[in-house]
């Protein structure tokens, strides 16, 4: 089975194997280029439309979001380019590790395995559905406004990009952008939830392995044996993770910065706007904002809740009916799920939850402070 037949990750992997970003060949390297070149030009553009929107502040905010969230799909998607080494190793230990449990005599194992793929799969269509639908919206917003504008500010120096027709001709050359933005911005979420969700599949199938150790009809040598495979088991898990959090430490905590900041700014500029089109566009950025942060917290907070109920499995093992060495085997691995299993933003903060509400409140707490001073 190959790396795309896993449900887990094979959209977005088939994807970015398809535009050369994962797994190039000599024959199209030259697609990843042509997918992100494009992109970043136009990056530069809304760059350059920025410092002329710097007197008129809905405009330049509600720009400066579009800008953020494109170099940000940038961002991702150049990290992958460039750590395309790391990644494919990574996706080899996946398939590794997954090939494994799906070939063992464990059929509750295999049913977890196929209801994470299940989860995981829906998931990328949902986002890549609604990515798809959010662009469409922004690409169509401009026709209900009496000025001519563009989906996405953009301005070269000495060119009046509302005159015809340059306008007509950005404006065509803007329409492949929900395709080649959702192409670039999902996938990672995506992916990382899909590897997220594969973490926690196997931590619940390390503790329904750790809840069929021991019972009086059980030998003392199977019941030691049973104990040695479920750690040398977590040590897999520990390190699937921990080669998780090294892939993504950096750019979830980027991530973290730019989007507390544009939920800031987007509350503020939602606080001082009174075009109902504008507003409704805001609420929906507002939301795709939450929901891409929630989905990135809320999977990597189950990797910890998981992990807390793997040091409960070890800590219930009966072993007060097993000898010396099992007790003392049991013991050390007792210590061993003490450590905490998780994803850390910046290899700093844990990414959980209580760190996602703390991210919500510093932004709410920035905008308010905006607020009082601007008097708005």
């Amino acid at each position: 089975m190959a790396i795309e037949d896993i449900g887990l990750v094979g959209i977005n992997v088939r994807m970015w194997r398809h535009l050369a970003v994962l797994y190039p060949t000599p024959g199209s390297s030259w697609r990843k280029f042509a997918f992100v070149l494009p992109v970043t030009a136009m990056n530069v553009m809304q760059f350059v439309y920025l410092l002329r929107m710097w007197g008129d502040l809905p405009a330049f905010i509600l720009n400066m979001f579009f800008f953020s969230a494109i170099f940000n799909a940038l961002m991702r998607t150049w990290l992958v380019i460039i750590k395309r080494g790391q990644f494919e190793e990574f996706l080899d230990q996946l398939s590794t590790l997954f090939h494994s449990l799906l070939d063992s005599t464990d059929e509750w194992g295999r049913g977890i395995l196929r209801r994470a793929e299940r989860e995981a799969r829906n998931l990328a269509i949902l986002n890549l559905s609604a990515s798809f639908l959010d662009i469409v919206g922004a690409l169509v917003s401009p026709l209900f406004r009496e000025e001519r504008a563009h989906p996405f500010g953009v301005a070269l120096p000495g060119v009046s990009m509302t005159s015809s027709p340059v306008y007509e001709v950005i404006y065509l050359a803007q329409l492949p952008t929900p395709l080649l933005l959702s192409m670039m911005y999902m996938p990672f979420v995506s992916l990382f939830a899909g590897l997220a969700i594969f973490g926690k599949a196997m931590l619940q199938i390390l503790v329904h392995r750790l809840g069929q150790i021991g019972g009086a009809e059980q030998p003392e040598e199977e019941r030691h044996h049973r104990l040695t495979s479920c750690i040398a088991y977590h040590t897999q898990v520990m390190s699937y993770v921990w080669q998780l959090n090294k892939l993504v430490a950096n750019i979830v905590a980027v991530e973290a910065i730019i989007f507390g900041s544009i939920i800031c700014s987007l509350l503020f500029c939602l606080n001082i706007i009174t075009s109902p089109t504008q507003v409704t566009s805001i609420v929906m950025y507002i939301l795709t904002m939450l929901y891409v942060l929630y989905t990135y917290y809320n999977r990597a907070n189950e990797i910890c809740l998981e992990n807390n109920r793997v040091a409960e499995a070890v800590y219930n093992v009966p072993w007060y009916e097993a000898g010396t060495r099992f007790r003392k085997t049991l013991l050390i691995f007792l210590m061993q799920t003490q450590h905490p299993l998780e994803i850390r933003v910046g290899n700093v903060y844990p990414m959980t939850l209580a760190m996602f509400q703390s991210l919500l409140n510093a932004s709410y707490s920035y905008f308010t402070m905006l607020r009082g001073v601007t008097g708005k």
